[in-house]
């Protein structure tokens, strides 16, 4: 008697089967951290792939790819695929600590608020342009900044009555002792929101000392204009140029010093404003007189 032995493949082969090959997906950070698991896949299966684990500080995932840089296969996180090969998955990142609001550029610094502050001032293109000058409620700026020609103060006005119309709390500053009780620029006087767009706006006077509490500052010169560098936690820079500031016709300061407006009155003298300045080594908040021109950065909330 013969005994003909045969084999698993054997029988696979006289049924008219194959055995089903089977496929390895591996994930890679790509930058990232974490663990993920390879993910095995069997051919002809339809399978979804395991969520992200991956983190990546101040990124936010997107999905995989098959080539690193993203220029490859794109899958969506979870997505049901059906192998066909060995391949390894890209996690795609996008920082989430920089953006843009109607054209224009803000940067995350890692602060407790939330806050977004702008690269530039209004009326520049680059961080260290000066961009343009503005009275404290006003939204244009113009060629003489006096108490004369100030928008909110009556005919007559001088620095020692001010004579205010709008954003006044201290009768004896108000024209024939008017007061209100706006102590921030509404958005129609903000020069942010009016020349950048609803979303942006000028800091508040405890925005710019959270700047001032959350960050490092440093003067330095940057691109051969000087000025101070506010670098957050999270590593994230801003440049402000040392644009000075203007009274009646003059310019005050300009590269030695920057004033960069608050929207926040100064209670103690509603003829006054809080602004960030910072001169010979020294930064932090001061108030001056709302008629003189100074220089606007902007900030916005969130856009994640």
């Amino acid at each position: 008697m013969i005994f003909t032995i045969v084999t698993l493949a054997g029988l696979l082969a006289i049924s008219g089967c194959k055995k089903k090959e089977t496929y390895t997906v591996t994930f890679n950070a790509n930058g990232g951290s974490g663990i993920m698991e390879a993910q095995t896949f069997t051919e002809g299966e339809a399978q979804a792939l395991t969520h992200n684990a991956f983190t990546y500080d101040g990124y936010t995932f997107t999905g995989w790819n098959t080539v690193q840089g993203g220029n490859g296969a794109s899958y969506t996180d979870g997505q049901t695929i059906t192998a066909t090969s060995d391949m390894i998955l890209y996690a795609q990142w996008e920082n989430n600590t920089r953006g843009q609001l109607n054209g224009h550029e803000w940067v995350d610094l890692g602060l407790p608020s939330g806050t977004k502050w702008a690269t530039c001032n209004v009326g520049a293109t680059t961080p260290e342009g000066y961009g343009n000058y503005y009275a404290w409620g006003e939204t244009e700026s113009k060629d003489t900044y006096s108490w004369g020609n100030y928008k909110y103060s009556a005919e007559g006005a001088s620095y020692q009555d001010a004579k205010l119309t709008k954003y006044c709390n201290v009768a004896q500053h108000g024209n024939n002792g008017f007061t209100d009780a706006l102590t921030t620029l509404e958005s129609i006087d903000d020069a942010a929101t009016v020349n950048w767009g609803v979303g942006w706006r000028m800091p508040t006077g405890e925005e710019m000392n959270e700047l001032l509490n959350n960050c490092t500052h440093e003067c330095i010169t940057q691109n051969s204009v000087y000025g101070v560098k506010f670098t957050g936690s999270n590593g994230n820079s801003i440049f402000l140029p040392a644009a000075g500031n203007r009274y009646d016709s003059e310019f005050y300061d300009a590269s030695f010093g920057g004033s960069f407006w608050s929207s926040s009155l100064y209670s103690g003298n509603s003829g006054r404003a809080w602004f960030l300045t910072f001169y010979s080594g020294y930064c932090g908040m001061d108030y001056y007189y709302r008629n003189s021109g100074m220089t606007v950065r902007p900030v916005c909330q969130s856009q994640n």
